[in-house]
């Protein structure tokens, strides 16, 4: 049916319109020199149109392109982002401006078919790309032209050529193949680029790949939210509901996906019934987004099947990776109650029955934010302009499984609010005036003005005068003089872990020092003896070999008490459900309160997984066949009975090793660590090189060793010069090793061997002795390096945790703050002396 254009609307169309009869003014005022005519087309010939999805950017296109072709004759390759959408474009066109002409790019490459314009509906890899059909288009055959013949073919016949894209900011900036295309092939003389995410990095790579130039914001025609809710095309707002963990500890059991899809289902629900309760025939469609992936698709789909009851039929699932006239038809048959579909299918399809959607994973991207919302904006005609419908069915809601995701959505409302309707600017305003022997440009551009003197290509007699003004109405006064490259400049129509660097080894020694004491022992090896005044003997601590029953003797450590078996039926973790409004650039809570979710099994078996790994000698397969015997005994002996099925038990003691992470290292320590033994570690008489080491004034054996990194390196310079250091010694970290100075009791039997062993003056330890560890920043979320910041050696104390930011200069003391290592004051030796 024709198109009813709304007030907003209208001022959009009228603006494009306004743009378009500009530009066409503008070739004729030029229709005599090419190379101003194609500097003016790269300077003025692109327009942007901004709208949210559902205001209507497709039917304004369509209107101002049908408007367009009774004053032109335009043959335009409209673009769709993917196959799938063609038809829908075209069905539109053929719906709302049956006085257009549509094209088929397989029959109608021919120069009769085209010669009163008419609009092609295509795709850029139909054209662009190099599978078989981009190449039968390219090529001539019997079918007809090639599209590089009839462009050619087209333009002799007084025919300008027009490009639409719609999403512009899909995949064509990647494409080069595209970019191409419309550069080099179909050089548009209007170009119409529609999205509902404008982003200035787009922008600027289209105008640098295609040479068009775009403008800026305010030289686009947009639409605004408000004006599209105001006539009833969008939902007021649009909630988001996400879900956070009560107990941070298991935020990663909890299974976040099945929870939206339980929420999502509920509210689903609640509008179907107030729905049917004011006798509207329509069913509600429930989208779910999932990851790419059979795996995931499959598990949504068996999930609202078996678990939340919808039927088999009312559940249907797109696995393409494009928008495709399946999906299209599965969005309106009201047959299906639930759609699944992939990220990255969510451009572009309509689904006016959409009120709620699940999305099971997410980026913080606006991008994404923008899509999410518009698959889920539009008012379906049913419900246009009643009045009694209740807040419930004037909303749109999105319940993220990640709750992160909330970041994408709030910019996705925030960069929707900033629209304003508003018409596209009409672009430059330019008069060309040569007066005798005087000739100037004056060039009006969104509110600039300026003048340049040029002198034409060609001679103008000196009793010539000529002028061409050019405004919105486009009116002709004179032919222009040839433009020189200097007028076309007025007008702007010619394109115009991090440390730093380690410091050297070859520092020079504190003056007052002595040299390294190297003795060569042979051809190519040297040897640096240890200094006099360093000890031989360090106190350390070492772990033999488990005993072969290590596993059995490990399991019946375990205290499986009647509080420690009470976890294994804890199924659940309480989380908050908060539910704020897109639409809120401050994304404030308006409804906050607790419920229940499920844990996830796979979750649960891989974090039980993850703290059984940690026990140090554990044979893994051994350990927990030992663990699900002792396990299935303790139950009974509680007087409770085991479940009979093998995969129930495992989850139950997963459950039981999450909900008591220590109960192992419990178990270790009582099992283990009465072997533990504290020999001293013997430090060598001499050290040897193949190569010279550069001296140092502190170091035990006088010399900076060659396997530090830069770091680690950064750090002993700063030891050596430091006055309060009487010796520093690089420990290794080989438990076999005589002379590696080692914890062991700090955690579960694990070897911990710190980078640096240094004696500090005045500090009341054996020798003085502090120990130091090293670590680069990309380390410092990692849980076991994060525990390491806890350990403490019963002789030396607690071991120093040193390091800096990527791109910092200064070194910070570490503490375990959380799940990370956080600075903790700047790193000074002075501190070491202090237990």
């Amino acid at each position: 049916m024709p198109f009813q254009a709304l007030d907003f609307q209208s001022t959009v169309i009228s603006g494009l319109l306004a743009r378009l009869r500009r530009q066409a003014a503008l070739y004729r005022q030029l229709s005599n020199n090419p190379d101003g005519e194609a500097q003016a087309r790269r300077h003025d010939a692109g327009l942007v149109l901004v709208a949210p999805t559902g205001a209507g950017k497709t039917g304004m296109a369509i209107e101002t392109l049908a408007r367009f072709a009774a004053d032109e004759r335009v043959l335009w390759f409209w673009f769709a982002p993917f196959n799938g959408l063609v038809e829908q474009a075209a069905s539109a066109m053929r719906a709302q401006a049956p006085q257009l002409t549509m094209l088929d790019l397989a029959s109608d490459r021919r120069l009769a078919a085209v010669q009163n314009g008419g609009v092609f509906v295509t795709t850029w890899s139909a054209l662009a790309a190099s599978n078989a059909e981009a190449r039968k288009a390219r090529v001539r055959s019997d079918a007809g032209l090639a599209v590089d013949e009839l462009l050619v073919l087209a333009r002799q016949q007084g025919l300008r050529i027009g490009v639409v894209v719609d999403e512009a900011h899909h995949g064509f900036h990647k494409a080069k193949q595209a970019q191409a295309l419309f550069r080099d092939v179909l050089k548009p003389d209007y170009a119409l680029m529609m999205t509902a995410t404008p982003r200035d990095g787009d922008v600027a790579g289209f105008e640098r790949d295609t040479g068009y130039r775009l403008g800026r914001p305010e030289d686009w025609a947009s639409a605004a939210r408000v004006d599209a809710v105001a006539k009833g095309l969008l939902k007021p707002g649009v909630r988001v509901v996400r879900f956070l963990a009560r107990d941070g500890d298991e935020k990663q059991l909890i299974d976040f996906e099945r929870l939206a899809l339980r929420e999502c289902t509920q509210t689903h629900r609640a509008i179907k019934a107030q729905l049917a309760e004011r006798g509207i025939g329509l069913t509600p469609l429930m989208l779910v987004q999932v990851p790419d992936g059979k795996v995931a698709q499959e598990a949504a789909r068996k999930f609202l099947v078996d678990s939340l009851g919808f039927a088999e039929s009312a559940v249907r699932l797109h696995t393409s990776d494009e928008p495709d006239p399946d999906l299209l038809s599965l969005a309106q048959d009201p047959s299906v109650e639930v759609l699944i579909f992939k990220m990255a299918v969510a451009i572009g399809f309509d689904a006016p029955r959409a009120f709620t959607l699940a999305a099971l994973r997410g980026t913080r991207d606006a991008s994404f934010g923008v899509q999410v919302v518009g698959r889920i904006v539009r008012v379906h005609p049913l419900l246009r302009h009643r009045s009694d419908l209740s807040p419930a069915l004037q909303q749109g809601y999105v319940f993220l499984a990640n709750a992160e995701s909330q970041e994408g959505l709030l910019a996705a409302g925030a960069q929707i609010n900033a629209l304003r309707t508003q018409a596209p600017e009409l672009g430059s305003t330019v008069t060309l005036t040569v007066s005798g022997g005087q000739q100037e440009v004056q060039v009006v551009d969104a509110g600039r003005s300026f003048a340049l003197p040029f002198a034409p290509a060609g001679t103008v007699s000196s009793d010539h005068s000529a002028s061409l003004a050019l405004d919105a109405s486009g009116e002709r006064i004179d032919a222009p003089a040839p433009w020189t490259t200097a007028a076309q400049s007025a007008l702007g129509l010619i394109g115009g872990d991090g440390a730093a660097a380690p410091p050297s080894r070859l520092s020079s020694t504190p003056a007052g020092t002595a040299m390294p004491l190297a003795m060569q022992v042979a051809q190519g090896t040297l040897r640096y003896p240890r200094r006099a005044g360093v000890p031989e003997r360090i106190a350390s601590e070492r772990l033999p070999a488990a005993p072969q029953d290590f596993e059995m003797r490990l399991a019946d450590f375990v205290d499986f008490s009647q509080d420690v078996l009470s976890a294994r039926m804890k199924l659940r973790a309480k989380v908050l459900r908060s539910e704020s409004e897109v639409f809120d650039s401050a994304g404030v809570s308006e409804g906050e309160q607790d419920i229940w979710a499920t844990l996830s099994p796979e979750a649960v078996a891989s974090k039980a997984d993850q703290i059984a790994m940690r026990l140090n000698d554990a044979n893994q397969r051994l350990i927990r066949q030992r663990l699900l015997e002792r396990f299935r005994t303790a139950i009974e002996q509680s007087g409770a009975v085991p479940p009979d099925d093998e995969e129930e038990l495992e989850q139950q003691l997963d459950l039981v090793l999450v909900r008591h992470p220590t109960l192992l290292s419990r178990a270790y320590k009582a099992a283990r660590l009465h072997e533990l033994q504290r020999p001293a570690a013997v430090l060598r008489e001499v050290i040897e090189s193949d190569i010279p080491l550069a001296p140092a004034a502190r170091n035990a054996y006088g010399v900076f060793e060659n396997d530090m990194n830069p770091d680690e390196l950064a750090i002993a310079q700063l030891l050596d010069a430091h006055p309060q250091v009487r010796w520093w010694h690089r420990n290794r970290s080989d438990a076999r090793s005589a002379d590696a100075v080692g914890l062991y009791a700090w955690d579960e039997g694990d070897g911990f061997y710190p980078d640096f062993v240094v004696s500090i003056a005045e500090r009341p330890t054996p020798d003085g002795i502090a120990l130091l560890e090293v670590k680069g920043s990309h380390l410092w979320g990692q849980p076991k390096e994060v525990e390491k910041g806890s350990a403490v050696h019963p002789d030396h104390g607690r071991v120093y945790m040193v390091g800096r930011r990527k791109g910092e200069q200064e070194y910070h003391f570490l503490l375990p703050l959380k799940d990370r290592l956080e600075p903790e004051g700047v790193f000074q030796i002075n501190r070491l002396r202090w237990v």
